[in-house]
């Protein structure tokens, strides 16, 4: 029989322990004050960027972009407490794990229906996740959650994870709201339909989407949770420019913005008639040196770039400081101190260059965003002031995306998304045979760091083995740092119920608009 309040926590006491280590929470479901809200009515949503897809093979990321489209149209097994820091039910709503934690099973929540009156069941779980681990299907998910070796339904409401060997961010995981986390209905997915006419679960259902302007969600009045629903529909408004995105925000144009551009946040916060939202985490603002091509592929050169570039000035001209100078993406989960960074010195810079002894030419691919170029002109300049020659390449986001999973640049931009645990990010760039070692930079020895982080059960030492895998990176100048975990977005007053941007991704799904 199953209880009628279920106990969210795994039934072991460790690993509730372990979830609540492991740091930031997942803000899906916030509560709020209930006396003032009101039902009905339509916000509008201002993103930097058009979506990708949907679908968690044909979509590839998702991007803040997607996520906070995705966050309306489906939901995924858990969510995570803000207060308590522990996962609590959501599709699930409870589970238990064996002695050695490599099984996990879960107890569905019934009567509930995708957006195409299907009911929600333990195959659809299973046909996911199944899915995004089949290597056949080359998901760019499936280096995060390659421990799980599959996902079975036992029965209608039951599904059971196992695991190659316990994971301390197998919990965490399942509450994501990026690609791997949320859970569509199998016979969509199979029908070739979720990656442009996505459903879920969600308390929205999607009704259209006009590539580069628009994307319109309604009201899902079959909600499992309908009551904690109050608008009617929600539109994502594209819009790329970021003083349009702004400037529409303040005539009311637009209810709720996303943003990263350093002057428009200290314009927001000084604006009476804004209101500011904001989340500091893990994660980081990276640059990619692809190690796989010459010269890039010598670690004099590698760390000659590392030399040249001056993180603290990135962060200042690009985010004016609203973003942390770091030296790596742990957060507040873990101080791995400097962690070998090579930090910002000209001198080390030019003598690597001298030592290598040949003309350096690279390129850099970039969006042609306001963001993305000026990250590429800082980082020709400041090149260029110690002796390497870089080629700026601007491309949409798509492209870029497309490069960089191709392998088809030398250095790129890119990010360490925020997370409850950053180690999945950090195995899969790091092993050799990882998808998603995207620099190319590997070793044996290497290879056995990450697995030790990833198979390690204590937390502490989980969290020194990341901090070590790291300092590896920093010393190598496999990737460098413009910025930490900082993340904003801002809303009109008439908008109530939005909680800060976790994972830099704003949640209107428990929104709700006073008149």
């Amino acid at each position: 029989m199953r209880p009628s309040r279920p106990d969210p926590r795994p039934r072991r006491r460790g690993l509730a322990r372990l979830a609540a280590a492991l740091g930031a929470a997942v803000l899906l479901a916030a509560p709020f004050a209930a006396g003032a809200q009101q039902k009905g009515g339509s916000i509008t949503v201002g993103l930097e960027t058009d979506v990708t897809g949907f679908d968690a093979v044909a979509g590839g990321v998702l991007g803040q972009t997607g996520e906070i489209v995705m966050r309306t149209i489906q939901e995924p097994l858990l969510d995570f407490d803000p207060d308590t820091k522990e996962v609590k039910p959501l599709l699930a709503t409870a589970w238990e794990a064996n002695e050695d934690l490599t099984q996990y099973t879960f107890t569905l929540r019934e009567g509930v229906k995708f957006h195409d009156g299907t009911e929600f069941t333990a195959e659809d779980v299973a046909a996911h996740y199944n899915r995004i681990l089949d290597p056949e299907q080359k998901s760019r998910s499936r280096s995060f959650i390659s421990v799980i070796q599959g996902a079975e339904a036992l029965d209608r409401y039951t599904v059971r994870f196992t695991l190659a060997h316990p994971w301390g961010a197998f919990l965490p995981y399942l509450a994501a709201t990026s690609m791997s986390g949320p859970i569509p209905p199998r016979a969509h997915v199979e029908a070739g339909g979720q990656n442009r006419h996505p459903i879920g679960t969600g308390p929205f259902e999607f009704v259209s989407w006009l590539g580069g302007d628009r994307i319109v969600v309604k009201r899902f009045e079959d909600y499992w949770a309908k009551d904690e629903i109050h608008l009617d529909e929600v539109v994502f408004r594209i819009l790329p420019d970021t003083q349009t995105r702004f400037a529409s925000l303040k005539s009311g144009e637009v209810d709720v913005i996303w943003t990263d551009r350093g002057q428009t946040i200290v314009n927001a916060q000084k604006d009476p008639d804004i209101v500011s939202l904001k989340t500091e985490g893990a994660g980081a603002e990276i640059i990619l040196l692809n190690a796989r091509n010459a010269p890039l592929d010598d670690v004099r050169v590698r760390q000659a770039l590392a030399h040249a570039f001056n993180q603290p000035a990135a962060v200042k001209i690009i985010w004016q400081d609203t973003k942390p100078v770091v030296s790596s993406p742990m957060g507040d989960s873990r101080d791995c101190g400097e962690a070998k960074l090579r930090g910002y010195d000209p001198k080390a810079a030019k003598a690597l260059v001298e030592d290598y002894g040949k003309p350096i030419r690279l390129s850099m691919v970039h969006t042609a965003t306001p963001r993305g170029r000026e990250i590429g002109e800082l980082i020709q300049q400041m090149s260029k002031a110690v002796g390497i020659e870089v080629e700026l390449i601007p491309v949409d986001q798509g492209t870029l995306i497309k490069r960089t999973f191709g392998r088809e640049f030398d250095i790129v931009g890119w990010r360490i998304a925020d997370a409850v645990d950053v180690g999945p990010q950090l195995y899969a760039l790091a092993r050799s045979d990882s998808s998603y070692n995207l620099t190319g930079y590997s070793s044996p020895e290497f290879d056995d760091l990450a697995h030790r982080m990833r198979t390690a059960k204590d937390v502490d030492e989980r969290f020194e083995l990341q901090c070590e895998i790291v300092a590896e990176m920093n010393d190598q100048a496999t990737m460098l740092y413009w910025g930490g975990g900082a993340f904003y977005a801002f809303t009109t007053p008439r908008v109530k119920g939005v909680p800060p941007p976790y994972r830099g991704a704003v949640d209107v799904t428990r929104a709700w608009v006073e008149e």
